[in-house]
């Protein structure tokens, strides 16, 4: 495949070097590369075009566009989120002893390896699956001069191997890979299976645990978003079995407001090996006032250790680049203060659907 690949790169090149677009062609070359999963070539394709059209804004664009593709959107915002990365910082520096072996889950680009490295470890070892981040968590690493001490693996967790690639068991796990409702990028078994084949016995974690919190809602742009019945004297009620049964919404959204007080819907301590691959819960929500709710608010909220939370709690103004999961009602209710509604949530694998369950 990558011969393959390969030659069609220099097929293309030859025969658009001498073209007066030749930069705007080759992040064309990219764009066809990385759909055929060749995202690191398409990496280098798209690097090469910012040099060969330096200074030509269009072709940043371009080659921005693509390069956009190649990594998840999240992990620009999610690097710049003072509140993540304090937390994330203290609980590091209070975790990591000299001489520790140190294995991180899902690196991204590398910052919370690099913030364990400045905290004192010699001996980080980190995986990641996204090949190009793994390429950007390399460079960064290097430009920050902590390559001696951080080594990047691209390939899952379940792959890692003790005496391969960890000298031995490692002395402390930590990982953020839970999305914004927990289980979008199956961190349960990836924990799971580390601290049965990966950790010494006892070794701490961060998080130590997470949680799945909901609570009643109410949000202005459910008849826009979530809802459909009619449009321009149109009955489009057919359609409403293909709104979005979770929408993502920004916790500092200023119409976003919560009608009872959080729950939790799931908690898990990551200090167990092992963890059903399924589960239901159901919880009681009380309304707090009287007024109309439209939704069920979910988000995560991390315990990494005894001194430090995050959590993704929905307010008007708030920042986080992790987001609240907006589960629409299937019609708007208006309640009394201290109506009561069950609320019933289930997972399975890396899936969570959120309903209402009934009124008491």
């Amino acid at each position: 495949m990558n011969d393959d690949i390969d030659r069609m790169i220099e097929t293309f090149e030859a025969a658009i070097r001498d073209k007066a677009d030749y930069a705007i062609r080759l992040v064309d070359l990219g764009s066809l590369v990385a759909a055929k999963d060749a995202k690191v070539k398409a990496l280098e394709l798209a690097r090469k075009a910012l040099e060969v059209g330096r200074g030509d804004p269009q072709v940043a664009v371009r080659a921005g566009k693509l390069l956009a593709k190649l990594i998840p959107g999240y992990h620009v915002p999610m690097m710049n989120d003072a509140r993540r990365n304090a937390a994330w910082d203290a609980a590091l520096r209070r975790a990591i002893r000299p001489g520790m072996r140190v294995f991180e889950i899902g690196t991204g680009a590398g910052m919370l390896a690099m913030m364990a490295a400045r905290a004192g470890s010699t001996n980080v070892v980190t995986c990641e699956t996204n090949e190009v981040a793994a390429v950007l968590a390399r460079e960064l690493v290097a430009r920050n001069g902590l390559a001696d001490r951080i080594r990047i693996l691209t390939k899952p967790s379940q792959e890692v191997t003790v005496g391969a690639d960890l000298e031995g068991p490692a002395d402390l796990l930590f990982c953020d890979i839970f999305g914004d409702a927990l289980f979008r990028f199956s961190p349960l078994p990836a924990l799971a299976d580390a601290r049965r084949r990966l950790l010494a016995p006892g070794a701490p974690s961060i998080p130590a645990g997470g949680m799945l919190r909901a609570a009643l809602a109410y949000w202005p742009e459910y008849g826009r978003l979530a809802h459909i019945e009619t449009a321009c004297d149109f009955d489009l009620r057919p359609m409403s079995n293909f709104a979005r049964t979770l929408v993502a919404i920004d916790i500092g959204d200023p119409g976003l407001r919560l009608a009872s007080r959080p729950q939790d819907l799931f908690c898990f301590d990551f200090a167990e090996d092992s963890y059903a691959n399924e589960g239901r819960a159901e919880i009681v929500c009380k309304a707090e006032a009287d007024g109309v709710v439209n939704g069920i608010s979910c988000w995560i909220k991390l315990v990494l250790d005894a001194q430090t939370t995050l959590e993704a709690r929905p307010e008007p103004g708030a920042k986080f680049f992790s987001r609240t999961k907006f589960a629409p009602l299937p019609e708007p209710l208006t309640l009394r203060s201290g109506d009561e509604l069950r609320v019933a949530a289930a997972y399975n694998g890396n899936e969570l659907d959120v309903w209402l369950a009934g009124k008491i």
